[in-house]
């Protein structure tokens, strides 16, 4: 399959997950943020903030679920994309998800041939409250941390997998909001430092709005990545364009 974008360190492919990854060779690592459940996507709600004498507090139409623009995740691509990550990958698998849906990675990974090691947490700083009220709101993403059987490394000594980032909003710059789902660009430079080497290959099955490879091509390794929809694809080589400036501009 040829390539939508291809430099010394990111490789991008237009096209499904399902189509690409048979296709592709070993890599190092995975790291990818997948569709979540069915039920987050319906769960999504509009917000915004309205102003009272205390500083602000938020609002939202409950009523109405937002369109996250792509669809959920099901049980066939979860199980697909585990055998595809234990076929090719050497190292770490990363796989972010909603909490409830875990357990379920944790499954299919172990039942592709991978041992299950951790359970990391993202904790959304900055995140939405439960706009209901009626229970606690979601506070965190899990990330399913899996790894071929035999010995395993990484970076991060004794640390523990819980990383307190906050969200992306509409800022300027390489942590401008690209998409829906977008990972903050200093949590995906934490996870790439921490998992992978320099001049390792990074595989991102689900690119979205391309942090991940940001993240892998400044800190010097190699990605690959899988993005369906091309507007995104067109986001992400814009990010990269960025990116090689400001660095041009340091130096």
């Amino acid at each position: 399959m040829k390539p939508y974008y291809e430099d010394d360190l990111v490789t991008i492919f237009h096209g499904r997950a399902e189509d690409v990854l048979p296709s592709l060779d070993a890599v190092d690592v995975v790291i990818t943020d997948p569709p979540y459940s069915e039920h987050t996507h319906k769960s999504v709600r509009s917000a915004k903030m309205l102003a009272n004498d205390r500083g602000g507090r938020y609002g939202a139409d409950t009523r109405r679920s937002v369109d996250l623009g792509f669809e959920s995740l099901t049980p066939d691509l979860r199980q697909f994309c585990s055998k595809q990550f234990a076929r090719t990958v050497r190292r770490w698998v990363l796989v972010f998800s909603d909490v409830e849906s875990d357990h379920l990675w944790r499954e299919d990974l172990i039942g592709a041939g991978l041992d299950y090691v951790r359970t990391g947490a993202w904790i959304k700083v900055g995140s939405t409250p439960q706009f209901s009220g009626d229970r606690p709101a979601t506070g965190f993403e899990a990330v399913t941390i899996a790894h071929p059987k035999g010995r395993k490394r990484w970076n991060g000594g004794g640390k523990h997998a819980v990383w307190s980032v906050p969200i992306v909003l509409n800022r300027s710059g390489n942590d401008q909001r690209y998409h829906t789902t977008q990972k903050p660009l200093p949590l995906m430079d934490e996870l790439v430092s921490l998992f992978s080497e320099p001049g390792e290959l990074i595989l991102d099955a689900f690119g979205g709005s391309g942090t991940t490879a940001l993240a892998a091509s400044r800190l010097g390794r190699r990605c690959v990545v899988v993005e369906q929809q091309e507007e995104h694809c067109e986001s992400i080589v814009r990010r990269l364009g960025q990116q090689s400036f400001d660095l041009e501009g340091i130096a």
